[in-house]
Order: C-alpha cells, then sequence, then structure tokens
C-alpha cells in the first residue's frame, strides 16, 4: 500500500486529492497539511511520496538545510505546477515529478507509482519549458559540501551517477561493498541530499558529473 502526503493552501485542492488519491487501488493518504513545510515538520506522516498544489506561489520544495530525512531515501515529490513556471526544470533536475495542477488523478497516481520507481514523470509541455529555462551546458554553481568531499568520495560520486549499487561501486573501486556504502552515505549528508538520485541530481546540475 502506497502511502501519500498532500499540501495545498486551497483546502478545496486538498480535500479533491485526498478523496481521490484515496479512492485508487493500492494508495493510502495519510496526511494533508497547507504547505510543504508542515509537512516536512512531521516527516510527511511516513508517506513514500508528497504531492504538492503549488502553482506560481513562492514556497519551494526543498527540504530546510540539515533537516532530518524521512527514512533511508525521504519521500518522492510530486510538484502540481502552474504552465510556464519558470522553476520547472530545477525541479525537475533536483529529481521531482512535475504536473500540470488539474492534472487527472489517474495521472497523479501513476506518477506516484513511477516515482517509486525511481522515474521523474512530467508532461511534454513541461520538459519543453523546462529546456527553455534551463541553458544546455550551462555550469551550474557547485552544491553545498562538494568541496568537503575527500577524492575517494569523489569517485564513488561518479559511479553513483553511472548507477551503480554499492557492490559494483565497490568492484569498480577495488574497495568492498560495506565501504562503498559507508562513502555513498557521507556523500548524501554532505550534500544535504536527501537519497543517492538527490546527490546526483545535484552534481549533475553543478556539472560536476556526466552521464
Amino acid at each position: 500500500m502506497m502511502q501519500i502526503a498532500i499540501a495545498s493552501r486551497s483546502p478545496l485542492v486538498r480535500a479533491g486529492l485526498a478523496k481521490g488519491l484515496g479512492a485508487q487501488e493500492g494508495i493510502t493518504v495519510v496526511l494533508a497539511a497547507e504547505t510543504y513545510a508542515a509537512l516536512h515538520s512531521v516527516s510527511f506522516g511516513g508517506a513514500a511520496v508528497a504531492v504538492i498544489d503549488l502553482g506560481l506561489a513562492t514556497e519551494r520544495v526543498e527540504a530546510d538545510a540539515g533537516a532530518p530525512a524521512v527514512g533511508a531515501e525521504g519521500p518522492r515529490v510530486i510538484v502540481l505546477a502552474d504552465a510556464g513556471d519558470e522553476r520547472t526544470g530545477e525541479w525537475l533536475i533536483d529529481g521531482c515529478s512535475v504536473l500540470p495542477r488539474d492534472a487527472s488523478i489517474a495521472t497523479i497516481a501513476g506518477a506516484a507509482h513511477a516515482s517509486l520507481a525511481g522515474l521523474v514523470a512530467t508532461t511534454p509541455a513541461f520538459a519543453a519549458d523546462a529546456l527553455r529555462y534551463e541553458r544546455v551546458g550551462e555550469r551550474r554553481s557547485v552544491p553545498p559540501g562538494f568541496d568537503a568531499l575527500t577524492p575517494r568520495e569523489r569517485q564513488v560520486l561518479v559511479e553513483m551517477s553511472h548507477g551503480l549499487g554499492n557492490r559494483e561501486i565497490g568492484g569498480a573501486l577495488g574497495i568492498s561493498a560495506h565501504t562503498a556504502k559507508f562513502h555513498v552515505a557521507q556523500i548524501i549528508a554532505k550534500l544535504e541530499a536527501q537519497s543517492r538520485a538527490h546527490a546526483v541530481a545535484k552534481a549533475l546540475r553543478a556539472g560536476l558529473v556526466d552521464v
């Protein structure tokens, strides 16, 4: 059973999302609040996926620096945004799924299942917007904490960007899987990321690794 948390400043939207998603097979809505920050303050109620209705609001979906993540990976985030929002590319790069605010319940549920499979879901129109707003090849600012990574941790980060697991990273670098796991944990902590994928996304966004 997939557990979902919902945030929207509109009581009607919150109620509609909760009713619609809660009626989907295999989905339980465990928490609804006005903002992402409110969900974050209570660890998303243990939800695996957070659906955030933002539109053109100024609220950001990133967790506050240093705040505890939910579980080992943290919740996957689905942003419901208005067309033309210039933050679309940033959200996608950070590993969030982005859908229109009027997306159907079935579409949101599908994006939730895709996010748990490690995928990012969006629409062709939003993908096109992201390409317009995010200049290809632009070198971005170095993620916080990157300078603190050791040479070995940078090697591990590169292997992470290739999609390798701990055992595979260990084999590639001549270290044990346990040591690789330790380095991965250090990288996630130093980059203030919520997951392996989030750490890689930050490095990709800064142009520090290639895929």
